[in-house]
């Protein structure tokens, strides 16, 4: 059976580090962003963020990369994930308006069997309220840290996936792509995920706000 085509939509950090290491493990990436300019600087390897050994696995996985900003490429995929960065104002309060977009775009663009993912952090709520009648939408936790993104992505302690109903089994090609990680795989509500996402990133806070006090 041919390995499922992943697509990654949002050219960001987390989206260019995921799509990446998903061809290192083997898979065909589709990487796409609405801005034209960014394709083509990427498609020449000038990368917009550093991480420790993203340069080298672009370099070598060249043919199982694709860079389009033409939304209709998208229905090449059979699972999508949609991974811009979220912005956060000096309150904590995100700025939606970008994954609103290129969730609405991955839609209209993917095939209706195709199983597409909310990679990007979001409030408790959201990805339940974009769902749409027939469709397959999962949230999924990341867990990447700056300077240990690449490694984080290719082996991740757990995988996190927010369902609409977490006793229904996941589609074929969602659970092939994260079984190739040999990690567990934790099936839990939308609202549960998205949850777990923030608790995760409020005990790092406590970590190093606990080290920079024993320190």
């Amino acid at each position: 059976m041919k390995n499922p085509k992943i697509g990654f939509v949002g050219m960001t950090h987390l989206g260019l580090v995921s799509g990446i290491s998903a061809a290192e493990k083997g898979f065909e990436v589709l990487c796409f962003d609405q801005s034209p300019d960014l394709i083509d600087q990427i498609s020449a390897g000038k990368l917009p963020v550093s991480e420790p050994d993203l340069d080298r696995l672009f370099s070598l996985n060249q043919k199982r990369l694709e860079f389009t900003s033409s939304h209709e490429d998208l229905s090449k995929c059979d699972l999508i994930y949609v991974a811009p960065d979220i912005a956060t104002d000096d309150s904590g309060v995100s700025d939606l308006r970008v994954i609103d977009e290129l969730l609405s775009l991955t839609f209209s663009s993917a095939r209706v069997d195709c199983t597409i993912v909310v990679l990007s952090q979001v409030p408790p709520g959201y990805v339940r309220s974009k769902q749409v009648k027939g469709r397959h939408l999962y949230y999924q936790v990341e867990t990447l840290i700056f300077g240990q993104a690449v490694q984080r992505a290719l082996f991740p302690e757990r995988y996190i996936v927010g369902c609409d109903s977490p006793s229904n089994a996941l589609p074929s090609s969602y659970l092939e792509f994260l079984e190739a990680h040999n990690c567990p795989i934790l099936q839990m509500r939308y609202e549960s995920a998205e949850l777990a996402k923030i608790s995760i990133n409020m005990f790092l806070v406590s970590s190093v706000t606990t080290s920079n006090t024993l320190a």
